[in-house]
């Protein structure tokens, strides 16, 4: 998958999604660079929770506006809206 980012990463460990281009788009690229698995909540109209694996990136799909949030024991998580082309 080929993404093209749209804003710069942030640390969503530390405090919940915040720039505003991502928090608009619906297409996050997040990366959990602890060495744990990442809880990463997305505040959906339904709340949802997916884990990320130590180490790993992946894209999320999230609704306009809706916050993200990670949880981890340490390490952070960073989050950068994207576009992709397959």
């Amino acid at each position: 998958m080929i993404i093209k980012p749209l804003s710069s990463a942030e640390d969503i460990q530390a405090a919940a999604l915040a720039d505003a281009t991502a928090l608009a788009g619906t297409l996050l690229w997040v990366v959990n660079t602890n060495n744990a698995a990442a809880k990463v909540t997305v505040a959906n109209a339904s709340a949802v929770t997916v884990y990320i694996p130590a180490g790993e990136g992946m894209a999320i799909r999230k609704d306009p506006g809706a916050a993200v949030d990670a949880s981890t024991a340490s390490g952070s998580v960073w989050a950068s809206a994207i576009a992709y082309q397959n």
